[in-house]
This record gives C-alpha cells, structure tokens and sequence, in this order.
C-alpha cells in the first residue's frame, strides 16, 4: 500500500520543480546573452531536480535500482546549482548598478571630484531622487522629465525636446556641450547628470552620442566636475552598454 501524504508530498514537489523547470525554459530567450547562459544552466539544473523527484514518485510503485543514490546525487546536484545560478545572477545585476550611497554622502565615502560614472538601471527616476538627496554643491541636469526635479538655487535643468523652445534639441549635442562646460566654468564642484541617454542616441546614433560623452568627460574631469550617467541597459545593444562600461566607471 502507498502512503497517500508520502504519495501527495511527491508529486506536490515533482510538480513545483517541474513547473520552475518549464517556467526558466520558457524565458530564457527573454534575457541579454550575459544573463542568457545563467538561465539556460539554471533550466538544466533544474531540471535534473525534476527526473530527482520522479524517481522519488515511481519509486513508491515500482522498484528502481539505485534510487536512494539517485536521490542524493540529483539532490545535491540541483540545489547546489540552482545555489550558484542566484549568486551569480546577484553578481551580473550588481554589476549593472552603481552604488548610490557612495555618491556625495559623507566625505570618508564620496569618492573625488572629476570622475564619471555610469548607472544602468532600468528604474532611473527612482536612482536620480535617491541620488539629489545626498548631492551637495551646483547640479545641472539633462532630462526629458524636468517636472520631476524640484528646483533650487543650485540646481540647473535643461530640458531635452524638439517640441518648444525653451528646452535644446536633441539633436543639438554642441549646445548640450557649451551648456555643461559654461556652468562648470561658472561653478566649482559642478555635477553633471545625464538621464536620457536613450533620447539623444535615436536622434543622433550611439556613435555620434558616445564621442559626445568621451569629451564631454574629459573636459569636465579637467575642471574637477563629475559627470553621471543613467540609462537603462535593455534599451541599448550588448557592444554599446560594453562601450560605456569600459569608459565610465560602474560597479
């Protein structure tokens, strides 16, 4: 006779696993090829949990050889991979995304002027307010969103839109340039911060962007200034977001 709970609690487990298998196989196709192989390995891992636990069901009706080593090795197998996959996925996200806290918090912590740095998030609205809490001295700010920075005496937004003519074009990188090399010049300890990466790159191209960037840093690390980028890394190619990250610092 099969214990129905030992019977339920089999298949119960077989099922979820099961499930989480079908789930990562379905989705992998979903993820930017550095996150791609993780997944495919975590499906494969999992997996193998899977053909574990139907050993552990079939075992209760019929004799399997070797099913209590089955058992521990899938066990083991399994978890332990599936253990490895999350802290490598932790690994490859973090690394995506600088840490805000070390940015114009305590002086022991704020890392030295004339540095770039680049945040790829895919919540950018949410990283700049975290970020303007702790930001001391003059800010200026490109963005498509100024409603949602409140203004102060030290801070300076220019708004980035083709629709009227009291913001700059996007497609008028020189203006954005004589802009930010004018209030760094006019303002000690100035900080730079980019947020719609996103926009100037469908006007122009990640080409023309990127040279844009590149001088924009140099000219700003000469005069002490800081410059921060945001911009969402699934909006962007693989060799671009390698491009950025090899320029600008990250973590």
């Amino acid at each position: 006779m099969v214990n129905i709970t030992s019977l339920f609690y089999r298949v119960f487990l077989f099922l979820m696993i099961l499930s989480l298998t079908v789930f990562i196989s379905l989705r992998v196709n979903k993820y930017p090829r550095n996150l791609r192989l993780l997944m495919m390995l975590a499906a494969v891992f999992s997996a193998i949990g899977t053909l574990g636990r139907l050993v552990d069901v079939l075992v209760l009706f019929i004799h399997i050889p070797f099913s209590n080593e089955i058992h521990v090795i899938t066990h083991i197998i399994s978890i332990g991979g599936l253990i490895w996959i999350f802290i490598s996925m932790m690994k490859t996200l973090e690394s995506y995304y600088i840490p805000l806290t070390s940015i114009g918090t305590s002086e022991e912590k704020r890392k030295p002027p004339g540095t770039a740095y680049l945040v790829l998030s895919s919540e950018i609205t949410q990283e700049i307010a975290k970020l303007m809490r702790n930001l001391k001295g003059p800010v200026l700010i490109f963005t498509r969103h100024p409603h949602l920075y409140n203004k102060s005496n030290n801070v300076k937004i220019v708004w980035i839109t083709t629709a009227d003519s009291k913001g700059v074009s996007p497609t008028a990188l020189h203006v954005l340039q004589d802009i930010a090399i004018r209030f760094t010049s006019e303002n000690n300890g100035t900080t730079v911060i980019i947020d719609c990466l996103e926009y100037l790159i469908i006007y122009n191209g990640f080409r023309s962007v990127f040279k844009f960037l590149v001088s924009l840093k140099d000219y700003l690390m000469i005069k002490g200034a800081t410059l921060i980028l945001f911009v969402d890394p699934m909006t962007l190619k693989e060799s671009e977001v390698a491009l950025l990250r090899r320029e600008f610092h990250h973590s």
